[in-house]
């Protein structure tokens, strides 16, 4: 055993031996804090291995890490609050198209608040600024790309909230699942003809949004921030070297994976583990029926959540036997009582790992899932938006989580819900399951994401990562060119027994015509 362990250093630090000290820089334009909690252990995992990095990232959500250059972008801050504060009222109902039209403004703006702050300015326009590669928010932020272009460096993409469609497009994959799309708002689940049909319409429908609403706006920033035609642009797209997502094929969906896209899901469980305070220590060892964490994550606030939620939640709370820990930054939302824990920051990992623990009630956010499932904790998901639906989703067909709508929840669904979580030993007994699997894995999700990043480092971008265009088409890839030939061959069938028939018929009807006419 000693020796396996001793010939894996010697391999691994032959491979760290072979990757230079590269020059990174990476531009995250995310506005919102959750994202960070992957971002921060990756870079530290490179500054460690002895790369120089240069970070342009929002003003507060990301520490400063020693050894690294910081570009803080403030506008990014205030982006955010703008879209906090944003007024919908009246503005509903939104359709696809205009709630992307609301999205795609953002994330223009945040392309534009990077590129247009004197200090990438700087780097962009200073001829001894060189670096090896460059790594990017995948998704809807297209005019960063171009500093992939600008220092002729690989491109590697981070998709902190899974994958969808546009992330396989990215990678080279260019006839993606039809069955996983960016926006879950009417979209199906079922696995019959139709529903794959009206899938693919849905997607298709989701492509040209990408296409007419998004990337217009990235178009434009391009051109003006880097001088290039947008023809340059779309090449860039395709030609990432490498695609780190946040996912897991033991969370609920395999994926058929081309060889530059890696599953890195848990990437941020390497870091540090905050410890319970003596209360909530005390709190959590003496509810030995059980405890119940609701939390909705680092993003929503309880202030946002539709009232009759939280009058909902007061409510089924108050008829449980169970321990409740709620992560609210409101004062009082709910009656005192000793068996209710309130408070605005938790140690959501540490209390996921406690055995007391019966119950996570979630958002669904893709971090909070990754977490309740390294600790084998079932869940009910009460999904608000974006990925959190598709989330949702996975975890109940997996058979580890109830999910309950938003919209018509009720005190009674609720609870039983909760009951039927808890008291129903099959969902743990999964929950348990998919633990198991998810930790068992070579390295750890910190190290794959740090291998791979210094593989492509290695050999110069490794295209012969990428999956060819020629090597399959969309219309094999949906095997449209079998049904194409197979309803081909059904219509010129149809088309033959129509003919025959027609013939057939008038042959028939000709001497019974002739009879009619010899009657006297």
């Amino acid at each position: 055993m000693v020796g396996h362990i001793a010939s894996a250093l010697a391999v691994l630090g032959l491979c760290l031996s072979l990757t230079h000290a590269a020059h990174i820089l990476a531009v995250f334009s995310y506005s919102f804090p959750a994202p960070f909690l992957l971002v921060a252990p990756y870079m530290k995992a490179l500054v460690q291995n002895g790369h120089q990095l240069t970070i342009v990232s929002s003003y507060n959500h990301l520490e400063d890490i020693e050894g690294v250059r910081h570009i803080r972008i403030k506008l990014m801050d205030q982006l955010l609050n703008d879209l906090l504060d944003f007024d919908f009222e009246g503005t509903y109902p939104l359709s696809k198209w205009g709630k992307s039209s609301i999205i795609s403004t953002f994330f223009r703006n945040s392309s534009y608040y990077i590129l247009s702050d004197p200090k990438v300015q700087g780097l962009l326009r200073d001829p001894n600024e060189h670096f090896d590669m460059i790594i990017v928010q995948a998704s809807h932020t297209d005019a960063l790309y171009g500093f992939a272009q600008h220092f002729k460096a690989p491109l590697v993409g981070l998709s902190a909230y899974g994958t969808a469609w546009n992330i396989d497009y990215l990678a080279g994959n260019k006839a993606p699942s039809v069955y996983e799309p960016m926006q879950p708002e009417g979209y199906s689940n079922g696995i019959s003809m139709f529903d794959r049909f009206t899938n693919w319409v849905y997607i298709t429908e989701e492509w040209l949004i990408d296409s007419m609403v998004f990337l217009p706006k990235q178009v434009h920033l391009y051109k003006h921030f880097f001088n290039r035609p947008a023809e340059s642009l779309y090449e860039i797209r395709h030609n990432f070297s490498l695609m780190l997502i946040n996912h897991h094929f033991s969370l609920g969906r395999a994926r058929s994976n081309v060889p530059n896209v890696i599953e890195i899901a848990g990437m941020h469980m390497n870091g540090f583990i905050e410890d319970l305070e003596p209360e909530l220590q005390r709190f959590m060892d003496e509810a030995v029926d059980g405890v119940i964490y609701f939390s909705m994550g680092l993003e929503i606030v309880n202030k946002w959540l539709p009232p009759h939620m939280l009058k909902i939640l007061e409510e089924a709370f108050e008829q449980l036997p169970w321990h409740i820990i709620w992560k609210s930054e409101l004062e009082n939302p709910i009656h005192k009582s000793d068996k209710i824990y309130m408070k605005q920051m938790l140690p959501q990992r540490k209390l996921l790992s406690h055995p007391n623990l019966k119950l996570f009630i979630t958002h669904g956010g893709i971090l909070s899932i990754i977490e309740a499932a390294f600790s084998g904790v079932p869940m009910i998901c009460v999904p608000m938006y974006y990925d959190q639906f598709g989330n949702a989703e996975r975890m109940r067909q997996a058979g580890v989580a109830q999910v309950l709508d938003i919209g018509t929840m009720t005190v009674e669904s609720t609870l039983q819900a909760i009951k039927e979580v808890i008291e129903n030993p099959t969902y743990a007994q999964k929950a348990k399951q998919m633990a198991t699997r998810l930790r068992d894995q070579p390295m750890t999700p910190l190290e794959t994401a740090v291998w791979w990043t210094e593989y492509v480092i290695r050999h110069k971008g490794a295209p012969h990562m990428r999956l060819s265009d020629q090597d399959i088409s969309f219309m094999q890839y949906y095997s449209l060119d079998i049904i194409s030939m197979l309803f081909g061959r059904i219509g010129l069938s149809i088309i033959l027994l129509s003919c025959f028939s027609v013939k057939l018929f008038k042959l028939l009807k000709k001497p019974f015509q002739m009879r009619l006419y010899h009657i006297p």
